[in-house]
């Protein structure tokens, strides 16, 4: 456990960048530090590794200050990942990876088999050890900077804004594995970020800063989406929390109808009497194979003959949220979300408007308001 105990950081400028923060951070778990620029978070984060000291408080790691350890000590036994990964461009990727076990005393066999053990853990291929930092791009050199920090596999893990240098597409593959990783090694984590969407997906408990370095709300994903502390955190978190939140119910809670199902084998004359727009047509599994337009629908014949407009995509109800299937009825011809089971056969539909319904119920909002929203995916 780490804990702040009344801690403030103030420059002799008159600047105070954290403000008599008290908080406790899980063993184990994922904290994200939150927040706009200049709150204080990556100051927070560089007090537990003494990178910086605080003006008053006290700092403790497993119940002992972390004052009464020498600061390169410390250091060695927390993991530390920045921005642009700060790895030494004239070492290889391996002799990188194995830079503080080496400085912890291991042989330079140990911490060079250590250092293969952790390039294949982060996802990298054995032929990229004997590679420069110059010679990997930007997401590759990221997860060395993370491999890097867990080389001497330490306890605590600290993540200044690692994932933000990328693109959107690398940024997402990186947030991934590390919550693969994560799982895995159930690392003690402070992870500093501006991003809200980043700060939900990854955080087991989110720490929101408010300018001056004041903590203004603490706490779990979903509690901080269903229930900000006050205005200036409900306009941090955005006032798309309600389709948000919808990342933390489960498809399967999601209701569904039976909607306008038909097999390929029905009778454009059963299909026209549905009196439907769209017809979902499936196989006599019922895996849906695509929607049938009623409009467009031959004179005669079975919904084999008609042309069919690709479906969007589907939703799980084993394993997807229910934001994942407004992002489906948003993104469907039909403007319906189609939910299939693990075998992925229809199940139910449901459109936009029902699911917007979820999302009201879920934090307390009117469902008019809900509406409104977009369906950004998580």
């Amino acid at each position: 456990m780490i804990r702040f105990n009344a801690v403030s950081k103030s420059y002799p400028n008159g600047t105070t960048a954290v403000d008599d923060l008290s908080l406790e951070l899980a063993e184990g778990g994922i904290t994200v530090l939150v927040g706009p620029s200049g709150c204080g978070k990556t100051t927070t984060l560089r007090m537990i590794n003494r990178m910086v000291e605080p003006t008053s408080g006290t700092v403790s790691l497993r119940g002992r200050d972390i004052r009464e350890v020498h600061a390169p000590e410390l250091r060695r036994g927390i993991g530390y990942v920045i921005q642009h990964a700060g790895l030494f461009p004239h070492r290889t990727i391996l002799d990188n990876i194995a830079t503080v076990p080496l400085l912890l005393g291991w042989s330079r066999k140990k911490a060079r088999a250590r250092a293969a053990e952790l390039l294949e853990l982060v996802g990298l291929p054995e032929e990229m050890a004997k590679r420069y930092p110059n010679q990997l791009s930007g997401g590759q050199q990221q997860r060395v900077g993370v491999a890097r920090a867990l080389g001497a596999d330490p306890p605590v893990l600290l993540m200044d804004e690692p994932f933000s240098a990328v693109d959107p597409i690398v940024r997402a593959e990186l947030q991934a594995e590390f919550i693969r990783l994560q799982k895995e090694l159930h690392k003690t984590i402070v992870f500093v970020t501006h991003d809200i969407d980043e700060a939900i997906k990854l955080g087991d408990n989110i720490a929101v800063f408010r300018t001056g370095g004041k903590l203004a709300q603490f706490d779990t994903p979903e509690q901080l989406l269903a229930h900000p502390a006050d205005d200036f955190v409900a306009g941090f978190v955005g006032q798309d929390r309600g389709i948000r939140r919808l990342s933390f119910v489960k498809a399967g809670e999601v209701p569904l109808r039976d909607g306008p199902v038909l097999t390929a084998t029905t009778p454009v004359a059963q299909a026209r009497a549905a009196a439907e727009a769209w017809l979902l047509v499936v196989d006599d599994g019922r895996r849906p194979l695509g929607w049938a337009p009623a409009a467009e629908l031959p004179a005669s014949g079975t919904l084999a003959d008609a042309s069919l407009v690709p479906l969007g995509h589907t939703f799980s109800l084993v394993g997807d949220s229910a934001r994942a299937a407004l992002d489906s009825a948003l993104l469907s011809p039909a403007r319906l979300a189609v939910g299939v089971d693990a075998d992925g056969a229809v199940v139910g539909v449901a459109d936009a408007q029902e699911l917007s319904a979820v999302a009201a119920a879920e934090v307390g909002e009117p469902a008019a308001n809900a509406e409104k929203a977009d369906g950004d995916d998580r």
